[in-house]
């Protein structure tokens, strides 16, 4: 019998892959900003490399937990 919908493991790698995309894509657009404010504010200290290895870091902790759930949707019953 075929399907006429996605399953829910489907829909729920697919909602964890777009969540992901668009907060790395909100990270670098964020950590641009931060640079360009650095350069033209404070261009004699450096500092928004602590703001990237926060988000950075924040960014490994949602990777983990999405992939963790991602994970647990693969290899369901047949």
């Amino acid at each position: 019998m075929a399907r006429s919908a996605p399953s829910k493991g489907f829909l729920a790698r697919e909602q964890h892959r777009v969540l992901l995309t668009v907060h790395a894509l909100v990270m670098i657009s964020g950590l641009l900003v931060c640079a360009l404010l650095n350069r033209r504010y404070s261009p004699d200290r450096f500092w928004v490399q602590w703001v990237a290895l926060g988000w950075g870091a924040l960014f490994l902790l949602h990777l983990a937990i999405f992939s963790r759930g991602t994970l647990a949707t693969m290899g369901g019953r047949k």
